[in-house]
């Protein structure tokens, strides 16, 4: 018995494509307030990565390298340019929220959100950029 969904299996890229520009454009469009938002928006995002014992000197530093990634690394998801790359720091980040999250007792909507992304941008590591992608060899 064959069943009716199974012949979207030959539209595999399509999903791929979805999946990438999807969570490409939802990591953009967190990093832009980030971004924007002047030293206190980047400082307090920098802040999470005191869990690492790293100075607070350096939280700012921090803070503009977490936006950075976001902001760039979305684009390069939409592109799929450097997908891999990108969605690995992209994984570092969200996997820092995640860490703070947890390190704050709070298993509510955010912690199951980040837990969602980090999964995501993990699988996006190992699956590639797919079929429409300017890193497809051959183009």
């Amino acid at each position: 018995m064959k069943l009716t969904l199974a012949g979207l299996s030959r539209f595999d890229f399509f999903g791929v494509f979805l999946l990438r520009t999807g969570v490409g454009v939802l990591a953009t469009y967190h990093g832009f307030p980030i971004f924007f938002g002047g030293t206190a928006a980047l400082e307090e995002v920098g802040s999470g990565a005191g869990i690492t014992t790293l100075d607070p000197s350096l939280y700012l530093a921090a803070g503009i390298a977490s936006a950075i990634i976001q902001v760039c690394g979305g684009i390069l998801l939409v592109l799929g340019l450097f997908t891999r790359g990108a969605a690995l720091f992209l994984t570092v980040v969200s996997g820092f929220a995640l860490a703070n999250i947890i390190a704050a007792g709070e298993y509510e909507l955010a912690f199951f959100a980040h837990l969602q992304l980090t999964l995501v941008f993990l699988s996006l590591v190992f699956i590639g950029p797919g079929r429409f992608s300017l890193d497809r060899k051959g183009i």
